[in-house]
């Protein structure tokens, strides 16, 4: 059943979408509708938003941009929330010889922000070439590749609570772990500030590249997907794993274990999120039977069956 009526037209500055499907919004390309969708513009909007939801009891989710998310076909009752049309500032400042800042806002694309940072001759991001989703669940996930994470630039984040009040965390004060940056329940990531190396441009840019087509090589980008499904244990990748126990190619519906990659999930056209959860369940049983080890979801589930 749907949440109770939305708010009022005009009440924020951005905009407020009904029922909409989540498959849309989505890199899986699946999921069912959300009751109510919101595109904040600003500070002030976000905190107009928040405030609606908790005065109405409608429960509240924080959508980033879909890409390590998966919504099961019910779909989600209550509000989600995308800062991706109104949080997108990228500032530079120096900080000392030879380091800069570079202030990134949670509604940005890693993708433009890896770019940015060469084109402004800084170092230090390489690694997130190719990572896809935003800068907030980057933050979020503590995203990785190439032995380097999140943390390993981010020097403090923007959060605002549930009650609006915006503040400063030091890296150092979060509990991130491996694929996590153990933000609280309720905070909202508004963006981080990343300190970067001064650089060449030009060589920078070559090493970007050269990951970008790393990448591409291994990973199946021509079908929708949510990127890695499953953590990868300290004994060995979860991809090789998964492949030692024979299920490249397996499938449940539309939904495949991908034949490039066998961490990935691939959507070949017309998989629901049903088939997707169970054809992950039964990867991770096969593995812990054969291997003795039981893999846990890197992917964020939510939504209604």
């Amino acid at each position: 059943m749907m949440a109770k009526k939305g708010p009022p037209r005009g009440f924020i500055k951005g905009e407020v979408l009904c029922g909409v499907s989540m498959a849309e919004y989505t890199s899986f390309r699946v999921g069912g509708p959300v009751d109510f969708l919101a595109f904040p513009a600003d500070l002030e909007d976000l905190r107009a938003i928040l405030r609606w939801s908790h005065d109405g009891g409608v429960p509240c989710f924080i959508l980033g941009k879909g890409t390590n998310l998966l919504v099961r076909d019910g779909g989600i009752r209550g509000l989600a929330i995308s800062l991706s049309r109104g949080f997108q500032r990228l500032v530079v400042s120096e900080e000392s010889a030879g380091k800069c800042a570079l202030v990134a806002e949670a509604g940005e694309s890693l993708a433009r922000v890896v770019d940015f940072s060469w084109r402004n001759n800084l170092h230090g991001l390489e690694f997130a070439a190719g990572i896809p989703g935003s800068v907030g669940g980057g933050i979020f996930m503590n995203a990785g590749a190439f032995r380097r994470e999140m943390k390993d630039v981010v020097a403090s984040i923007s959060l605002m609570n549930s009650l609006g009040r915006v503040s400063e965390k030091k890296i150092a004060e979060t509990a991130f772990t491996y694929r996590s940056m153990g933000i609280q329940k309720g905070e909202i990531i508004l963006g981080g500030r990343f300190l970067l190396q001064k650089g060449k441009g030009e060589e920078i840019r070559a090493r970007i590249e050269e990951i970008r087509r790393a990448r591409s090589a291994k990973q199946p980008y021509d079908l929708p997907s949510a990127g890695s499904v499953f953590k990868n244990p300290e004994i060995a990748p979860a991809g090789k794993l998964i492949e030692e126990a024979g299920l490249k190619g397996v499938r449940i519906g539309d939904a495949q274990v991908s034949e490039k990659h066998a961490n990935f999930i691939v959507n070949l056209g017309n998989a629901t999120a049903r088939d997707i959860l169970e054809l992950a369940a039964q990867v991770r049983e096969r593995v812990q039977q054969e291997k003795g080890i039981l893999l846990e979801m890197e992917i964020q589930v939510t939504g209604e069956n």
